[in-house]
């Protein structure tokens, strides 16, 4: 496991734990199985990476023991849950990518995003699987104007991921918020030639009607 959060998940995560360091920018959590024996090894590799990173040892926090690794854990599932409390509050519909992309081009995808956020100041969280080049955006808007923007802001990352070789969905699958991006991925030929294999399986197209596929295109295929 190696996760990311990036500042204003650190602020939800203070909310839990008042001992978050109040100038942490972002941080990495990683976790790691070991074998008997090879703890002093493995604890000395980590720390050495750690160290020629620039990391601040003394910000660095080592669960020592199952009740603290539980206790990382729960931190991870605590930025999720928080999320969906703020959704709650505003009543708006929060919207997210998960977007995949090469290794070699994960690092000009965050920047794409950090950019975008200077730039256009809205309420966001990014966290997620930065080992697999992989984090997930929260757009939080407040109100409707913010939710269309919020909407055009998602459009730009999908086709920069998309341009740097990567997927418009890496692990909560497409649905129907995100079918709108097959096409920005595979093109209109390509989400037709899946819409035919659909349809070939499911002539009455019965299953998940509407869903990946609209029923336009399953009209088409």
């Amino acid at each position: 496991s190696l996760e990311y959060f990036d500042t204003n998940a650190l602020g939800l995560l203070r909310i839990k734990n008042k001992n978050i360091p109040a100038g942490a920018d972002a941080a990495i959590f990683f976790e790691q199985e070991i074998s008997e024996g090879l703890e002093d090894e493995i604890l000395g590799e980590w720390l050495k990476l750690i160290s020629d990173n620039n990391v601040s040892l003394d910000n660095t926090w080592v669960a020592m023991n199952e009740k603290e690794a539980d206790g990382f854990n729960e931190f991870r599932h605590y930025i999720p849950e928080s999320i969906n409390d703020i959704v709650r509050r505003r009543s708006f519909q929060k919207l997210s990518t998960d977007i995949a992309v090469p290794g070699k081009k994960f690092w000009e995808m965050m920047k794409f995003y950090k950019d975008t956020f200077r730039r256009e100041k809205m309420d966001h969280i990014i966290f997620g699987h930065i080992g697999e080049c992989h984090v997930h955006v929260n757009l939080l808007p407040q109100s409707e104007k913010e939710f269309k923007a919020a909407r055009e802001t998602v459009l730009s990352f999908i086709k920069k991921g998309v341009s740097l070789g990567g997927t418009i969905s890496a692990e909560h699958g497409v649905g129907k918020t995100k079918r709108e991006y097959l096409e920005i991925m595979y093109g209109k030929r390509g989400v037709l030639e899946m819409a035919r294999i659909k349809k070939a399986l499911d002539p009455n197209c019965i299953l998940g009607l509407d869903n990946i596929f609209s029923k336009e295109i399953l009209r088409l295929a």
